[in-house]
């Protein structure tokens, strides 16, 4: 049984913590749907730009790392601005690139607006999850699933958007002003302010240089939530890939492989909170580790390309939860809520992504047979489960 913080006795939750957990969910759906808008539209930034594989190749690697700079300056930043202070200017520069980045006549131009994305994403990324944690612990119980299942249902909308918008106008930039701009900036103008606010990084801004995280139990998690980006990045670039080439999948059917994989990763963020709170979270990500490594031998061994979707959907079930799980517990190493350990932890959600996006591509190049290069992350979600100990709140603290 998970365990819930008697400083603060049930049911206390005001008003003021509700609006901010609804704060909170725009802000992550917002994230996400910004996040996918523009991965929807890299091929046509390419085309526009003239830009060849292999220098989308760098970009696609060096935006992660710059987003991973953009989380450590956020753990800097919230000290002295806090975290809902961050937030709301960093929230608002994610939308505000994209739409710089489908203006953009050139590569030249382009290069210091994907650094201004990167930047935004990865300070976004680090203080909803301080957000997000932050109110967990005040709630009592786990509630950081819902936020990242709202992350969830923002990418898939913002894919479809992508593609709707696309069928009225060819261009670029009006794809990415209709849904970033008149869409997604005022709602975070007007939920902005609700936020939470008097979280411990905004009291603790000396004494934060003085506190340490616990780098032992955070060796865990980090590798748990490398290893749960590396498994998401994978399916998204490598999914459709195989689907076409091993699988001879027509149409929509290795385009939908993200969509088939995105809504049992959002079934089981929003229904994951219950079960974190009745079971705990070793016995949660220990059974979505053998969900993912099911769903990926399904995918190796898939006859037809009807199986691979489901083995992709299995894959989806098994990762939603590792995410969250990881961030709750570094919170938990974190009481004085200086975010320092959220944003540490979230640079290994890059690491995952860098590591994940070609590695079974760059292998299948390498004549690799397409089949037996699902082991590799088979065998990679099964390390999810052996270092799933560290969701042990013994180890960590209470909620």
């Amino acid at each position: 049984m998970a365990k819930t913080d008697t400083s603060r006795p049930a049911g206390a939750v005001t008003p003021v913590l509700r609006r901010a957990r609804v704060a909170g969910y725009v802000s992550f759906g917002a994230q996400g749907f910004a996040f996918s808008l523009l991965t929807s539209e890299v091929a046509n930034i390419q085309d526009k730009l003239g830009i060849d594989d292999g220098t989308l190749s760098i970009l696609l690697a060096v935006v992660p790392v710059i987003a991973g700079v953009g989380s450590v300056a956020a753990g800097f930043l919230v000290g002295r601005y806090s975290s809902s202070g961050v937030l709301r200017v960093a929230q608002i520069l994610v939308p505000v690139s994209i739409l710089l980045a489908g203006y953009a006549p050139s590569f030249a131009v382009m290069l210091p607006v994907l650094a201004l994305f990167g930047l935004a994403v990865g300070a976004v990324d680090a203080t909803t999850n301080m957000q997000a944690v932050a109110l967990q612990r005040r709630y009592g119980r786990s509630i950081i699933l819902s936020f990242h299942g709202c992350w969830a249902l923002g990418a898939f909308a913002g894919s479809a958007a992508a593609s709707l918008t696309s069928r009225f106008d060819g261009k670029v930039y009006s794809n990415l002003y209709l849904t970033s701009t008149i869409l997604v900036v005022p709602l975070l103008l007007a939920f902005g302010p609700r936020l939470l606010r008097g979280i411990g990084d905004e009291t603790l801004t000396a004494e934060a240089k003085t506190i340490k995280i616990p780098w032992k139990p955070m060796a865990a998690i980090c590798v748990v939530i490398t290893l749960a980006y590396l498994g998401d990045s994978t399916v998204s670039s490598a999914g459709g890939v195989y689907m076409e080439k091993e699988l001879m999948a027509h149409g929509w059917q290795y385009t939908a492989v993200y969509a088939v994989y995105s809504v049992p990763l959002m079934i089981g963020r929003f229904s994951g909170d219950r079960l974190t709170d009745r079971f705990g979270g070793v016995l949660i990500a220990r059974v979505a580790a053998v969900c993912a490594v099911l769903g990926f031998l399904l995918v190796c061994v898939a006859p037809d390309a009807w199986a691979a979707l489901a083995g992709f959907a299995v894959v989806g079930l098994g990762i939603s939860v590792m995410a969250p799980l990881t961030f709750a517990a570094a919170g938990r190493l974190d009481p004085h809520e200086t975010g320092i350990a959220v944003a540490r932890l979230n640079v290994f959600n890059y690491l995952g992504f860098l590591l994940g996006a070609p590695l079974l591509t760059s292998l299948w190049q390498a004549r690799m047979p397409y089949r037996p290069g699902w082991l590799i992350p088979a065998t990679l979600a099964a390390l999810m489960f052996v270092f799933a100990y560290g969701f042990d709140e013994r180890r960590t603290g209470a909620v």
